[in-house]
C-alpha cells in the first residue's frame, strides 16, 4: 500500500499519515480499551503498520537516488533502522522497569510526533 501511494506521487502524504498513525496508536494503548489484550494487539498492529509504511517510503527514496551508491545508501539506511530499534528497546526496557507502560507509550509516541514536526518544517523549505 505504501509503495503504491509513493509510486502514485503521494510519498509526502503517506509519510505524514505514518507519522500521525504511530503516536496515535501508542496513545490508544494508554486508553481503557487500549490496555486490554485486544487493545494492546491493535496498538501493536497499528504501530507496526505505521513503521513499515514509513520504512517502505524511505527505501523507495533511497532507491531513487544515485544507482551507483544505492547499495551503500540502503546499507546505511537499514543499519540506522536496526541501531535505532536496539537503542529504543534498551531505553524502553529501563523506562518500563522504572515507570511502567504509560511512560514507555508516551515517550514512544513523542518520538514520531517530533519526527512529524521536523518533517513538516523541512518539507516547507523544499
Amino acid at each position: 500500500m505504501a509503495g503504491r501511494l509513493a509510486d502514485a506521487g503521494h510519498a509526502r502524504l503517506a509519510t505524514v499519515a505514518a507519522l500521525v498513525l504511530a503516536p496515535l496508536s501508542l496513545l490508544f494503548g494508554l486508553t481503557e480499551p487500549g490496555t486490554s489484550v485486544v487493545g494492546l494487539a491493535l496498538t501493536g498492529v497499528l504501530m507496526d503498520f505505521a513503521v513499515q509504511m514509513n520504512m517502505v517510503i524511505g527505501q523507495r527514496e533511497v532507491y531513487a537516488l544515485d544507482p551507483i551508491s544505492r547499495g551503500r545508501l540502503n546499507a546505511l539506511y537499514m543499519t540506522s533502522i536496526f541501531v535505532g530499534g536496539a537503542l529504543g528497546s534498551a531505553v524502553a526496557s529501563g523506562l518500563y522497569a522504572s515507570h511502567g507502560w504509560e511512560s514507555v507509550a508516551m515517550v514512544a509516541a513523542a518520538l514520531p510526533g517530533l519526527a512529524l514536526v521536523v518533517y513538516l518544517i523541512s518539507a516547507r523549505r523544499v
